[in-house]
């Protein structure tokens, strides 16, 4: 009976754990870039659900924080509110915009 008890404390605990690994986006921790003829973009994702956004010279560095929900990447500004456009889906090379551009993670 006490052998029962602690197989089910540690395979909860084990399970525990890795919910909540998963729900901080440790995953897609790291920086993604995406170059086209204009330029190129980069979102720098960060412990702690925090990142940097650049799509331009004069847009450089912003500062947002972000989630991952169902398989995406969402950002949100400063003020918390969602970036619509900035939805990212985690593919297997990297992230992939909403235009089906892939942000290569570096």
């Amino acid at each position: 009976m006490k052998k029962s008890a602690v197989i089910l404390i540690m395979v909860l605990t084990t399970l525990m754990f890795i919910a909540g690994c998963g729900s901080s986006g440790s995953s897609v921790v790291g920086t993604y870039k995406f170059k086209s003829p204009a330029g190129t973009a980069v979102l720098n994702l960060k412990a702690g659900n925090k990142a940097t956004y650049s799509i331009s010279d004069k847009l450089a560095g912003l500062p947002v924080t972000y989630k991952v929900k169902n398989g995406t990447v969402v950002l949100y500004g400063a003020d918390g509110s969602d970036l619509k456009a900035a939805h990212f889906k985690i593919v297997s090379t990297g992230l992939s915009d909403l235009g089906g551009n892939i942000y290569k993670k570096q």
